[in-house]
């Protein structure tokens, strides 16, 4: 980043090359898969670390700093867009790899947690990709947030048990329509 604070914007690109993923990986939870918007923020990240480029001190870690634009970006974009786009196909499309397709359960699974991470408010979403997703220290994510490292415990203790009620809600449900489908089944084959 010293290269490119002298004056060598070039060298950006060894940084984007970097940090594209995580940042993409960030946006794309945080926008609830949206490839496009994902991709689009992780430019303007990078076009507003080299025109703000002088901020970075050296103090602190580089990661810190490019997330805490990361979290203006998305802060930004959500206040211009309220509304977030579906996301199951492309998300199901990248796991799919990880189960096998007869895992049934694990599907279902995925698509309850996917269905409680919408349910989730933005800043509530947002702590769990940066502290649980993305593994950011709880100082790091205090110092983007401006607020305490005890704060950021708190808040992703909360947003984690609101996303586990919810998820445990939605499990129900889904059991209960499945058992509602078996007993169905049971009595039309009698």
């Amino acid at each position: 980043m010293s290269h490119v604070i002298d004056g060598e914007i070039d060298k950006i690109s060894i940084l984007y090359e970097k940090y594209k993923r995580p940042i993409y990986s960030y946006f794309f939870k945080t926008t609830c898969g949206d490839r496009e918007t994902s991709e689009d923020l992780v430019h303007t990240v990078f076009y507003r670390a080299i025109r703000y480029k002088h901020s970075f001190t050296g103090q602190g870690s580089f990661t810190k700093w490019i997330f805490s634009i990361a979290h203006n970006v998305g802060l930004d974009h959500n206040r211009k867009k309220r509304n977030y786009y579906n996301y199951e196909s492309e998300v199901r499309s990248g796991h799919s790899i990880m189960y096998d397709e007869n895992d049934y359960e694990k599907k279902e699974q995925l698509a309850s947690l996917e269905f409680a991470m919408k349910k989730l408010e933005d800043e509530e979403r947002e702590i769990i990709v940066l502290g649980k997703i993305e593994g950011l220290r709880y100082k790091e994510i205090a110092d983007m947030l401006g607020t305490t490292e005890g704060n950021v415990k708190v808040r992703i203790f909360r947003a984690i048990r609101k996303l586990k009620d919810i998820f445990i809600k939605i499990e129900n449900v889904r059991y209960e329509k499945e058992g509602s489908k078996g007993k169905d089944n049971r009595s039309a084959s009698r």
